[in-house]
């Protein structure tokens, strides 16, 4: 194994794009289509539409693309002179083209495996579940972000544009300027895929990445005051979801939204930093992040680096098998502080 430079493997991701209704919970139900109404945001507003509702695992895509761009991403300017980023570049404005403004994307060369190794699934036999990738990468280069700007336009632009090549398997993505910007230099929240990943509940998944935009690392929730267990559910499920549910659902989303804590302290605690979590009688919820992100987060590029190293280290192990008993196998470069 040869050493390389490690860059961290978090993802940084714009907050709007972490606006109630984005993402919400889509199993066992028909998707409806995509709809989050403008709100203010900053000195702009901001919505969404598009022909799918958006799930947790289109959430857990878009990190994944947000944090291999964070890594070694390339840029695409307003007019570029390749194929490929040109073709990108018109599919990210495709709504309409005169509302490129010149904004700089960013786009890399990626693979469907690594995105879902990063998005914390396995793959299965068949290739299904790269199928669902492509699924997922088409529902987000469907979706489209408004903006309306201080100065008064309104512009549109889809969320990704991707280029696949169905012969060579492979993928470019691009994302839209104001991911762009957080990915390189703008204002942005983390997001820990590692510890995403350790999580299963689709409402999970979406709280954990709600409570990363709004609690910065070392803080708590509400300045320490917390947040009422009603409070939490419209950034899991949207507003309007939330308000039109009935009673008994409603009583079944305060369950999973408790669950879901549980599950967020529990699988955090397993990587040695754990998030903590007080639920009180009263339905008021505290939730503590801590100080640094995993060591994992700070020393690996993503999710499916570290599962290509285990894979070296498997190939070694197999290689001394073969060796002579005599046989000593070459140190293994310690990649970081010693946890190989």
């Amino acid at each position: 194994m040869t050493q390389r430079h490690i860059k961290p493997a978090y993802a940084k991701i714009d907050a709007a794009h972490v606006f109630d209704g984005l993402f919400v919970p889509t199993s066992g139900k028909k998707r409806e289509k995509l709809f989050v109404p403008l709100r203010k945001f900053g000195n702009c507003k901001i919505g969404f539409q598009g022909f799918d509702q958006l799930g947790a695992f289109d959430q857990s895509i878009l990190l994944a693309v947000s944090a291999q761009l964070g890594i070694d991403g390339l840029r695409i300017e307003a007019k570029p002179k390749g194929p490929i980023s040109q073709q990108l570049r018109k599919d990210i404005y495709k709504p309409n083209k005169a509302e490129d403004d010149g904004s700089d994307l960013r786009t890399k060369k990626t693979s469907l495996r690594s995105l879902l190794l990063d998005a914390g699934c396995k793959d299965i036999e068949g290739g299904h579940a790269l199928q669902l990738v492509k699924d997922s990468l088409n529902r987000l280069s469907n979706a489209q972000i408004r903006e309306i700007g201080s100065d008064g336009w309104d512009r549109r632009c889809n969320l990704l544009s991707v280029s696949f090549n169905e012969k060579t398997g492979e993928v470019f993505v691009a994302a839209n300027p104001r991911l762009s910007q957080a990915v390189f230099r703008g204002q942005h929240v983390k997001v820990s895929l590692f510890e995403r990943n350790l999580l299963n509940s689709q409402t999970a998944k979406i709280l954990h990445c709600w409570l990363s935009s709004n609690i910065r690392l070392g803080k708590t929730l509400g300045n320490g005051n917390g947040a009422q267990i009603d409070t939490l559910g419209p950034h899991v499920w949207g507003i309007e979801q939330w308000e039109k549910a009935s009673k008994q659902v409603r009583s079944r989303r305060r369950g999973q939204l408790r669950d879901a804590l549980d599950e967020i302290e529990s699988a955090t605690k397993r990587l040695g930093i754990p998030w903590v979590v007080d639920q009180t009688g009263s339905g008021l919820v505290l939730v503590s992040r801590p100080k640094e992100l995993c060591i994992e987060d700070r020393n690996f590029d993503t999710p499916h680096e570290l599962e290509e190293l285990y894979e070296e280290m498997r190939e070694l192990e197999s290689e001394a098998d073969d060796q002579p008993d005599d046989w000593v196998s070459p140190p293994i470069e310690d990649w970081y502080s010693g946890r190989l």
